[in-house]
């Protein structure tokens, strides 16, 4: 089972990539044949999506090939997304214009929103809102909101660190089983129902 973390953030060692080495680190102590991918926008050279992604001969598509080859190779995702202004950082709403059915179709994804104060909810209904429609992604009932992101979240112990830190250690945690459940359910679903990627219908309505 492969698993692929979208840390979302612009900003170089982010509180969104310490969360997705965290996340990371729980989930392949979970099962050791969890293989566990991080994808740091902020680290990535990703440009601008154009239509010439739709071409496979074009040099957007060759720079773009690594990164959807990750997308592709994974079970289950979680995406990771400070609040910006009460929005998704740009650089993950462009990386989501890259992603169809062929890479993502009928895959588990876990949304994270991350806030330094007490906010953090918008990216979460941002992302069930759009991102997901051409791509079939499945973004799971559960999701996770970590506020006051700089104090939580900063060694792998669930039982250490005061009260909100336990709390959203063990939401993480739950999350996380949760999703790896998904990924072996619905894989199945993808190895054995016949019909899901109709060429009729690649876009959603």
């Amino acid at each position: 089972m492969k698993f692929l973390l979208i840390s979302g953030s612009h900003r170089d060692d982010s509180q969104s990539t310490k969360i997705a080495n965290w996340m990371a680190d729980n989930l392949a102590a979970k099962d050791e044949s969890f293989e566990v991918d991080i994808l740091d926008l902020a680290s990535s050279d990703i440009p601008f999506w154009d239509v010439s992604a739709w071409d496979q001969s074009s040099d957007l598509s060759a720079q773009m090939k690594p990164y959807l080859e990750r997308v592709t190779q994974a079970d289950a995702f979680v995406l990771i997304a400070p609040e910006w202004g009460g929005m998704v950082p740009a650089m993950l709403k462009n990386f989501l214009l890259y992603i169809g059915t062929k890479e993502a179709g009928h895959k588990p994804a876990l949304i994270v929103g991350v806030s330094s104060g007490r906010g953090g909810k918008y990216p979460m209904s941002e992302l069930r809102i759009s991102g997901y429609k051409n791509s079939r992604l499945v973004h799971i009932p559960d999701h996770l909101i970590v506020q006051n992101c700089e104090n939580v979240m900063n060694d792998a112990d669930i039982n250490s660190g005061d009260e909100g830190d336990q709390e959203i250690k063990k939401r993480a945690d739950h999350s996380l089983y949760v999703l790896s459940a998904y990924a072996k359910a619905l894989k199945t679903m993808r190895d054995s129902v016949e019909g899901l990627f109709n060429p009729k219908f690649p876009f959603g309505m």
